[in-house]
């Protein structure tokens, strides 16, 4: 076995129902072939940032000016615990 040692955020690993569209429109690079487990470098400057105890999506939105709507969606609205990367548009 081997262990991905990389910079947060640097690297997004492709989930299942993810298409060549949603990465390109998510994160404005292009993809030449995309399969689920895929890892990709990204190259977009998009922010991410690692949630603390008692954040909720709407306190990260508000933080950074964006909708919490949006938040959601580009995070697949999973669950925030500490440490957990979370994209900002």
């Amino acid at each position: 076995m081997f262990q991905l040692v990389t910079e947060r955020g640097k690297y997004l690993k492709i989930r299942e129902n993810v298409n060549k569209n949603d990465v390109t429109e998510e994160f404005s690079m292009p993809v030449d072939e995309l399969y689920c487990g895929k890892i990709i470098e990204v190259t977009s400057p998009r922010a991410v940032y690692r949630a603390r105890i008692g954040d909720t999506y709407e306190s990260i939105a508000g933080a950074y000016g964006v909708s919490a709507e949006k938040l959601k969606e580009l995070n697949s609205d999973a669950a925030l615990y500490p440490t957990k990367a979370v994209w900002i548009p």
